[in-house]
């Protein structure tokens, strides 16, 4: 039963004792005995009106409110019709959590559940932009590509990707244009090993002829080891490049504005720490060959 229901129960029961039955409890008993009201209840609710004089339940006094009311009104304002609102950011506005947010958004029948959400008192007169605004599943992302060595650090490659660059980019804009130039720079062709990852664009056909093309060494596919870390130098530079970039918390923007700080950090990085990074190489490669992966990925 209800708390409205369990109320008017209360006041029937009480206004027939008193204005009916004249007081006597028997009668009043009788009467809603009849309503399959039990015996229990009705002697527990006469009871509480002699003793107290209170017909309906007290007022509870409860959690106090988290939100005021003028903090729910700018609440609304707020998120009224738009799109975008995240509950996290906007919980600490009025310090509580994202969840006590959501819950009161939901009481004022102001969140309309979507795969994207917006917040509205009428859907019928949202303006369509935010009703049918599209988004994108992703966050937009940026790929890196630098050669490395002893000797240093070539010059990068931008691209913004939603997915994997095909042989001809890296080719053209990797190979030709950066990797060749590096090795002409710091090495002889006939004595530098390429040591690639194993991404399909890496491998692919006009790549491989490529580099057979201009004598350029390269560690083939099926000697090529499984993703190991600790075998593989350029993946702690990137380590190293990543605590740089996002150093004190930062957070980009734009695409464009990581782009420029990760090219900035690239040319702040020490060739005495790339050196460093090479020196453990062999004899990390050499625990692998002997013992397999695991011997290095656990040194």
């Amino acid at each position: 039963m209800t708390r409205i229901n369990r109320e008017r129960l209360q006041k029937r029961i009480v206004q027939h004792y008193i204005n009916v039955a004249n007081k006597q409890k028997q009668i009043t008993v009788n009467h809603f005995l009849q309503e399959k009201i039990s015996r229990q209840t009705i002697y527990s609710i006469i009871k509480k009106y002699e003793e107290s004089g209170y017909v309906s339940d007290k007022p509870r006094s409860g959690c106090p409110k988290k939100l005021s009311r003028g903090q729910l009104t700018r609440l609304k304002c707020l998120v009224n019709k738009k799109t975008g609102i995240s509950l996290r950011r906007l919980a600490p506005k009025f310090k509580v959590s994202y969840q006590t947010v959501s819950n009161h958004l939901k009481a004022m029948d102001q969140s309309v559940q979507t795969n994207r959400g917006f917040y509205t008192p009428d859907k019928c007169t949202t303006a369509p932009q935010i009703k049918f605004k599209r988004i994108q599943k992703f966050e937009p992302k940026v790929l890196v590509w630098i050669a490395m060595s002893e000797k240093g650090i070539s010059k990068p490659f931008f691209s913004k990707q939603k997915q994997a660059i095909g042989q001809i980019t890296y080719l053209n804009q990797c190979i030709i244009a950066r990797l060749m130039p590096f090795i002409t720079s710091h090495h002889t062709k006939g004595k530098a090993l390429f040591w690639p990852d194993l991404a399909s664009s890496h491998y692919g056909h006009n790549v491989l002829q490529y580099l057979d093309q201009n004598d350029v060494q390269f560690v083939h596919k099926e000697f090529n080891p499984q993703n190991c870390p600790q075998a593989r130098p350029v993946e702690t530079l990137w380590s190293i490049l990543k605590n740089m970039v996002y150093d004190e918390g930062w957070e980009a923007k734009t695409i464009n504005q990581l782009r420029r700080r990760i090219a900035r950090k690239l040319k702040e990085i020490d060739i005495k720490i790339v050196q460093q990074i090479f020196l453990g190489t062999q004899k990390q490669l050499r625990k692998i060959a002997d013992n397999g992966p695991y011997e290095a990925c656990f040194s």
